[in-house]
């Protein structure tokens, strides 16, 4: 068995579907969790391939690139995470690269501003542009299926994405972005009921708090 080791700050962020996909799959990984020092520190000394995170180590080798992570741990284990089907993984696709590359790269340069104001500021443009747009498109991807998740009954690395995402918001964590986001948007709202529902989400989520 290869041995695995995921590297990213200590919260959900990008890697918390990298994270999950790898427990459904029954897969043991390390989950070395940086505070920002540790972080600056392997960045400065070249440590991290492309400077960022997440990164997962197979075998003491690292990888990197979220899109690629996530479709990697999905494929593993029996759950199915990854669809064959091409107009699925098209879906599911779409849903990667807009909540990893649309969204994320829109919503980082607040993360690094320090002003409360001009946070809030780039907070309250980013959800009337970038992040409004996409939540609509995601909006539209739910109503195509018959639910509750993004592909019908079963989980997919999709819902993985969508369901954290949702409670992120849900959680008000991110100032200028909390539950109030969402209510526009019923079905991506019951895609994270579903999700939190999930039995085998609920066992990751007990774990993780106990």
């Amino acid at each position: 068995m290869p041995t695995y080791r995921l590297t990213y700050f200590d919260s959900p962020g990008r890697a918390e579907p990298i994270r999950i996909a790898l427990t459904l799959a029954g897969v043991a990984f390390e989950d070395r969790r940086l505070a920002y020092p540790a972080f600056a520190a392997m960045k400065a000394q070249g440590e991290l391939p492309l400077g960022s995170v997440p990164v997962l180590e197979i075998d003491g080798v690292p990888y990197v690139q979220t899109g690629a992570l996530l479709r990697y741990a999905a494929k593993l284990g029996t759950h199915g995470l990854y669809p064959s089907d091409p107009m699925q993984a098209l879906v599911v696709d779409g849903v990667i690269d807009t909540l990893n590359d649309t969204v994320a790269t829109a919503l980082t340069p607040s993360l690094f501003e320090r002003d409360p104001e001009k946070r809030l500021a780039m907070r309250r443009a980013f959800v009337e542009g970038v992040l409004g747009r996409a939540l609509r498109y995601l909006e539209g991807l739910c109503a195509r299926s018959e639910g509750p998740f993004l592909l019908g009954p079963n989980l997919s690395l999709g819902d993985l994405l969508l369901g954290t995402t949702v409670q992120q918001y849900q959680s008000g964590v991110l100032d200028g972005i909390g539950p109030e986001v969402l209510e526009p948007f019923p079905r991506l709202r019951a895609l994270g009921e579903a999700f939190a529902a999930h039995p085998a989400i609920a066992a990751y989520r007990a774990k993780r708090a106990g």
